[in-house]
């Protein structure tokens, strides 16, 4: 049953033939052209494309998966115009591909072959013909789909590279201004996202790691604090859950405080005997006996010899 959306059927079938046609193919064939096609043809092309797919033409209409691919193409397109159109990067993906740079493929050797007539020299251009041309390129660069697509796309490319080198704040900044420029742009959400969570992650170790001179300094109390902090910047940092729980447990803090700690612990690192002991211990600790055996079963399984879960299980068992 065809898809209800405000597309003509004609459009949905072109838009879905398009991307079709664009899946594994090289910046000139996803904008149409030909292999090598100069800087001023990648423009005019991604201008015509732009006026077809931009996203922005489809404003308050019901599209259902279609927007997905609108936005795929577009994003696709707006890759290659700003490959093509940037020198070095232009250079870089022709060096990658050097089938696309437009020159004639060479031939096995032949004999010789008498030489052509040579061609007259091809006319030079008049100052009218260069001031026509300069003036289309000033105009194409001030389009307002290219103005806005490539800001984008430059502060995308910036964001990625500050992440990818640990600079989050720089990151961070560059993503915010994508997205003061696009609201609707998903992947600039997305690194968003991930600049966070990597950021968090950094000031989670850095807290942890105090925690542990803390503690090695005797001052368990303080080095609890600073395990709080690890675990509400970083909930995937399995040791600092475990330590946490430790460290409360041996001060007699809110037992519920002890067991959430100790159950992250175990959720993270499921096949670490320490973990689940400390767990068991917690949950007898709680009157959760029943709940508390089948961790040290989960123990003897990866360790059958261990004295203290064989121990913990028995007390388990039979607590009187």
């Amino acid at each position: 049953m065809p898809e209800l959306v405000d597309l003509p059927p004609e459009l949905q079938k072109e838009i879905i033939e398009f991307e079709r046609k664009q899946e594994g193919q090289d910046y000139f064939t996803q904008l149409g052209l030909r292999p090598g096609a100069p800087a001023d043809e990648v423009k005019q092309a991604f201008l015509e494309l732009s006026k077809r797919y931009h996203p922005d033409r489809f404003g308050g209409k019901n599209l259902g998966t279609f927007r997905a691919r609108i936005e795929r193409i577009f994003r696709r397109v707006s890759e290659a115009h700003t490959v093509l159109t940037h020198p070095e990067r232009r250079a870089a993906y022709l060096r990658e591909h050097p089938q696309l740079s437009g020159a004639a493929p060479v031939s096995p050797a032949r004999p010789p072959s008498p030489a052509p007539t040579p061609a007259p020299p091809a006319a030079a251009p008049s100052p009218l013909d260069e001031a026509r041309r300069a003036e289309r390129q000033s105009r194409l660069s001030r389009h307002p789909y290219l103005a806005h697509t490539h800001r984008v796309t430059d502060l995308l490319t910036r964001g990625k590279a500050a992440l990818e080198r640990g600079d989050f704040e720089q990151a961070t900044k560059d993503l915010n201004q994508a997205l003061a420029v696009d609201a609707k742009n998903r992947e600039a959400s997305t690194l968003l996202g991930e600049v966070r969570r990597r950021n968090d992650a950094q000031r989670g170790q850095r807290e942890f790691e105090q925690g542990l001179e803390l503690e090695k300094q005797g001052n368990l109390s303080s080095a609890l604090e600073f395990y709080r902090k690890a675990c509400g910047l970083d909930s995937q940092h399995a040791e600092a859950a475990f330590r946490a729980a430790r460290a409360s447990r041996t001060l007699g803090v809110d037992w519920n405080e002890q067991r959430v700690h100790a159950q992250r612990a175990v959720d993270l690192a499921p096949d670490r005997i320490p973990q689940r002991l400390l767990l068991a211990q917690v949950l007898m600790d709680g009157k959760a006996g029943n709940i508390a055996k089948r961790h040290l079963e989960e123990v003897l399984k990866l360790d059958p010899k261990n004295a203290e879960a064989s121990a913990l299980l028995r007390k388990a068992r039979w607590p009187f």
